[in-house]
């Protein structure tokens, strides 16, 4: 009798179906403090394609979870979170982080372990090398943000230019696109101001620009200290052109603006409005399911970069092995109806950019 109980126990064993594997993949994203409304808009893009994923089954089955930590855009507690997935995690990859100085403090993490990092938003050109094929970018850079604002807004050579930058490898990143756009139609900043990361305190800075008769204004910030600036010029009488590149966090910083405050920048995705792409009608339709969040472009950003994980992954046979993973990412040609054709040498998938005009009413079509 033991033996026959033994025996059907194996048979019963046997028989269960093995237990799916659990795919996980790391974020660290400021979930508190200045930056916390774009950390928290790219997360909840990203859980929405990962959550339709895992309600259609996941990836053979097998689910994904992601693993998401606070860092508050401060690249010292990025670099303790990326140490805690790749060491204690053994996460897949590293997923949908946000910023320049945070990316750029795990960069020698990354080339350590090889772990791949995938859709960080960011578009700095330090991390866009052909010898990280360890990275992937879906956005496009911030040169072509930077290009496609200076072509269009300056058309007289004698305007006044001046810059206000956040004093990290953020500012820096974008100040290059910048100085190297204007430096094709023979012009140089008239002022180049600095701000601190993580900080409001910009009044100094705007005094420079306001001193020095600048006309048009570049910007390089989160939402919070931009919006500081404009309306600490506008009380001092002072409104000139401003711009900014898509990592600001335009609704947020929307939100915050005057109706006569005159506000470009450009976006890497549509507007989370035009619903003429299928890509954004995709977005809204989920959004109205799962989330009473706002439309935002970060949010569709994330979407994007997470539609586009699962794409991938479900061409992996199980276990996913990283080769396999990057592999699979470099070889998609489009999310939904938004195309994409990879470039080894900047490791990014997109180019397109979009030019939209900031109100206190939300996000416009430049015309």
């Amino acid at each position: 009798m033991s033996s026959i109980r033994s025996m059907l126990l194996l048979v019963c064993a046997s028989a269960a179906p093995a237990q799916a594997e659990t795919i996980q993949l790391g974020m660290s994203v400021p979930l508190t403090g200045n930056a916390s409304g774009i950390g928290q808009s790219y997360k909840n893009g990203v859980e929405l394609a990962i959550n339709q994923l895992n309600k259609e089954g996941g990836v053979q089955g097998a689910k994904v979870q992601l693993l998401v930590k606070d860092d508050q855009y401060e690249p010292e507690l990025t670099v303790l979170n990326t140490r805690q997935f790749i060491i204690e995690n053994n996460v897949l990859a590293l997923f949908a982080y946000v910023g320049t100085p945070t990316s750029a403090a795990i960069l020698p993490l990354l080339k350590h372990y090889q772990t791949p990092y995938i859709t960080p938003f960011t578009g700095a050109s330090l991390l866009r090398q052909p010898e990280h094929s360890f990275i992937y970018h879906l956005r496009a850079g911030y040169d072509e943000e930077t290009q496609s604002q200076v072509d269009y807004l300056l058309q007289k050579p004698d305007t006044k230019v001046g810059l206000l930058l956040q004093a990290d490898e953020f500012g820096a990143s974008v100040e290059q696109g910048y100085l190297k756009a204007l430096q094709l139609k023979g012009i140089s900043p008239v002022v180049t101001a600095r701000f601190q990361r993580n900080s409001t305190e910009i009044e100094a800075g705007v005094s420079e620009l306001i001193k020095a008769g600048v006309e048009l204004v570049f910007m390089v910030g989160t939402y919070k200290p931009l919006a500081e600036a404009i309306n600490f010029g506008r009380s001092k009488g002072y409104q000139p052109q401003y711009s900014t590149v898509s990592f600001a966090g335009l609704q947020q910083l929307s939100a915050l603006l005057h109706k006569d405050d005159k506000v470009m920048a450009t976006m890497v995705v549509p507007k989370p409005t035009d619903t003429k792409w299928l890509l954004v009608r995709e977005y809204q339709r989920l959004m109205i399911q799962q989330t009473t969040d706002p439309l935002s472009d970060v949010g569709l950003e994330g979407f994007t970069a997470g539609t586009l994980v699962a794409q991938a992954l479900k061409l992996c046979p199980l276990p996913v092995k990283r080769l396999c993973f990057l592999q699979k990412l470099r070889e998609q040609s489009s999310v939904f109806d938004f195309p994409l054709l990879f470039d080894p040498n900047k490791q990014q998938a997109s180019q397109q950019v979009f030019r939209v005009r900031v109100t206190d009413r939300g996000v416009e079509d430049v015309r």
